[in-house]
């Protein structure tokens, strides 16, 4: 049986967006399973960044040179909050239907890439047409305490694992925050398939696989 890399995102995180954008080249070659856990913050959430705006301006800035660098567009239209359990339901709706990957990275693009409403019944239809899913389902998904308990149990897990933040990766016990932790998270699973990786001790500037 293959590894599991557990891996907790946000439809309202841009820095989750970039990390989904970068596992979607690589998933089909690492002899691992990644399993999507979709999370979003409480409404207490005590550490949003639009209470400070000293680190929203610089998340801003951060997100839009590493988008650039990716070939990725940022475009930004006063995105409201929308009612955060409805994408994520969505989501496992079309993780239902094998379409986790691509619904998770289509609803990013759509976010973050076209500043779109997540929470507009028509977006998310949209997003399930373009991965080949029925539009209809996925709304009624949006809407179903069914997949409202399961985003909540998610939710639930992330508690037990005390997470903080997304990206947010586990892969045998070892946790791994932020886009830019993809290549430690990678170093290790290259390290398990006895693929060489370089010695940081000698040479820190180098990339760690």
């Amino acid at each position: 049986m293959s590894d599991i890399v557990r891996f907790y995102f946000s439809f309202r995180s841009p820095y989750s967006w970039l990390a989904v954008y970068r596992i979607n080249f690589i998933i089909d070659e690492l002899p691992v399973n990644f399993e999507l856990i979709p999370v979003f913050p409480p409404k207490d959430f005590n550490n949003d960044p639009r209470l400070n705006k000293n680190k929203l301006r610089y998340m801003r800035e951060d997100i839009s040179r590493i988008a650039a660098a990716y070939g990725l567009t940022v475009k930004r239209t006063g995105l409201k909050e929308p009612d955060w359990i409805r994408p994520h339901a969505a989501y496992l709706y079309a993780a239902d239907q094998g379409k986790a990957m691509e619904f998770c990275l289509s609803a990013h693009t759509a976010r973050f890439s076209e500043g779109l409403d997540l929470g507009d019944d028509k977006v998310i239809g949209d997003i399930a047409d373009q991965c080949d899913l029925n539009p209809v389902e996925a709304v009624n998904a949006s809407n179903d305490r069914k997949y409202h308990h399961r985003v909540m149990q998610g939710m639930s897990k992330a508690n037990e694992i005390r997470l903080f933040g997304v990206p947010f990766f586990i892969y045998k016990e070892n946790k791994y925050w932020g886009n830019d932790r993809i290549e430690w998270l990678l170093r290790d699973i290259y390290a398990d398939m006895n693929k060489a990786v370089p010695d940081l001790s000698s040479a820190p500037m180098l990339r760690p696989f």
